[in-house]
């Protein structure tokens, strides 16, 4: 072939390839594509023009071409130290109005707490409760007023106050799905609370004593409200201004970007609990030390979520923000063969989802009925062998009530439940990436059933269980599908696990923790309409001393706690399913070497000609 016949065959293509090296967002799978025809085109031209400029010019690009695969490798690494010094800023000068809204409406609902407390003195007893009010007048008489922060372990105090602001912040952000008005009413609630617990102090003349022992953590803990409120302001604005997007995509972008604006916000609330549970208590230390402290929250409040985003974004941030929407349709193709980001993980979960809902919800159904039954004919009928006593457990165990293993009957009627559905949705998901009709296999369902009780077994071991279970779920199931997809023995089934999560061990940490605060998120949503149902309009139609009455109240209770745990089980399941295939692709580069034999195979077709 003639050097210019060759040149005007591809030129568009190497036009194309300067282009998309100069582009600011660069597509990875054009990048790839691209690469590899450049590849392509210098080996051809090192055979037939080496001493041609046409071979010069396909050697730099190539070189440019190298030079980002490597740098993007290189970023993929620091991905967690791009997350907060690059894409959370980012996410921080999206969400500024709704943060801004956020912190007027609690700044406001603080005034009106502290006017209220002076028009009306009963108001502090209203807002904070009788016996609160009482005990801190008793403290006040001894001469210690800020003695409640004294009481109780610190370890204890820690455990439970993390877990107390938390549920405070996820409630403030996940109420936001109500159009925004949730979040705003939680906000108007906690501010006006703060301006009346503060003035009940400040009409007492202890001012400076209960402000320099309450905004010790208060300056940390009282921001991360108002950020959750700002949060829950951008969930809820993707519904109510979906601007050009549809409104599914609007609320898919918004919910993004508002759940990493939460993961930026939690590491906070544990800081502001050890403040409060380790520092608050030592009202004795020198008042210039605990103003010296709260300067430096608020400073690094301000100077994180305010100036830094602000000075970024005028010194301009390394990488653009890349945000994937959830398609409007059900045609698009999931791929099985490419590296995805824990973003497109998540998009095509939700698009596994929608395609199967009809497969899997009257599934979840049937299976949740007959759970729900057993539990509910059991739990009058045997001694329970274990029961989670600390308040913090029941809280997770009242929510994800489906993991309740108070004995080892339960473990059962769980495990068969879980692992019936977990099955099918693990085995459509193999068979949609072999491209093949699902398939019973009972060796696989048996070691599926396996691989999940030892997940019961170790929640009934208590706290340490649970603890043990909310940091590595997310491995057995990647563990679970291993074996289901390759059909393998369950040691070489780990093996394998092992070291597709020890090479890629900080996706599959970050996936899950976004997949833990994606399904607190849905079941706190879901308890404050159920506890509402539960407590009232169920109450106002049956009387609460008849046995069946009070039986049917609790057979519905169990039937909603149940469904709404199974729900979350095809999300969970589905992530890491893709999970696994794009760490997969990552270990073995699989289909990139296909991609390069093709290269080969049409090089040598077209040397022969």
């Amino acid at each position: 072939m003639k050097e210019t016949r060759f040149i005007a065959q591809n030129k568009e293509k190497w036009l194309e390839s300067e282009t998309l090296l100069t582009s600011p967002v660069k597509d990875p799978e054009k990048l790839s594509n691209l690469f590899t025809q450049v590849v392509d085109d210098l080996s051809f031209s090192r055979t037939y023009y080496k001493n041609r400029s046409v071979r010069v010019y396909l050697n730099k690009i190539a070189r440019e071409y190298f030079s980002i695969i490597y740098n993007l490798r290189k970023e993929k690494k620091n991905h967690f130290k791009l997350f907060w010094l690059d894409e959370l800023p980012q996410i921080i000068l999206y969400c500024k109005k709704q943060l801004l809204i956020s912190f007027i409406v609690f700044v406001l609902a603080s005034c009106i707490g502290v006017f209220s407390s002076y028009k009306d003195p009963q108001f502090a007893t209203t807002i904070l409760g009788e016996s609160y009010v009482a005990m801190t007048k008793e403290n006040i008489e001894k001469g210690d007023p800020m003695a409640v922060y004294k009481k109780g372990h610190q370890v204890d105090m820690f455990l439970g106050i993390t877990l107390n602001n938390l549920m405070v912040a996820f409630r403030t952000y996940v109420f936001g799905i109500f159009l925004a008005i949730g979040s705003l009413a939680i906000l108007l609630y906690n501010g006006i609370m703060v301006g009346c617990f503060q003035f009940f102090f400040i009409e007492r003349g202890l001012l400076a004593e209960s402000a320099l022992t309450i905004w010790l953590h208060g300056t940390l803990e009282i921001s991360s409200i108002i950020l959750a409120g700002g949060a829950g302001l951008t969930l809820g604005s993707g519904l109510v201004f979906p601007g050009t997007y549809s409104r599914l995509q609007s609320f898919q972008i918004s919910a993004m970007r508002s759940l990493k604006l939460m993961l930026g916000i939690s590491p906070i609330f544990v800081l502001a609990a050890i403040i409060e549970s380790f520092l608050t208590r030592y009202t004795e230390v020198p008042d210039a030390v605990r103003l010296i402290l709260i300067l430096l929250s608020a400073l690094l409040i301000i100077g994180y979520f305010v100036i830094y985003p602000w000075r970024k974004s005028k010194r301009g941030f390394e990488i653009p923000l890349i945000e994937v929407r959830l398609p409007p349709t059900l045609r698009e193709a999931i791929y099985y063969d490419r590296i995805k980001n824990n973003a497109e993980i998540l998009k095509d979960a939700f698009l596994f989802y929608t395609r199967n809902a009809n497969k899997l919800l009257s599934w979840i159904l049937v299976i949740t009925l007959a759970m729900t039954t057993a539990d509910f004919v059991l739990e009058g009928q045997i001694t329970f062998g274990l029961y989670i006593d600390q308040w913090w457990q029941n809280i997770v165990a009242d929510m994800f009530y489906a993991l309740k293993t108070p004995s080892s009957i339960f473990i059962l009627i769980n495990t068969l439940g879980t692992s019936l559905i977990l099955y099918r949705i693990l085995m459509i998901a193999d068979a949609e990436s072999k491209k093949a009709k699902p398939k019973l296999v009972w060796t696989t369902l048996i070691k599926t059933i396996l691989i999940t009780s030892l997940i019961y077994t170790a929640i009934y071991l208590g706290e340490w269980g649970i603890l043990f279970l909310f940091l590595s779920y997310g491995m057995f199931l990647l563990y679970t599908f291993s074996q289901l997809t390759e059909q393998s023995n369950l040691l070489d089934a780990f093996a394998q696990t092992w070291t597709l999560i020890r090479t890629n061990f900080g996706q599959v940490m970050g996936l899950q923790l976004i997949l833990m605060l994606m399904s607190f998120s849905f079941l706190l949503v879901l308890s404050a309409p159920l506890i509402y149902m539960y407590t009232t309009i169920l109450q106002w139609n049956f009387a609460e001393t008849d046995v069946w009455s009070r039986g049917i109240v609790h057979f519905i209770e169990l039937f909603i706690k149940t469904f709404a745990f199974n729900l979350i089980i095809p999300i969970l399941a589905a992530s890491v399913v893709y999970l696994y295939f794009s760490l997969k692709e990552t270990d073995s580069a699989e289909s990139l070497k296909k991609a390069i034999a093709m290269v080969g195979s049409k090089f040598s077709k077209t040397s022969k000609r």
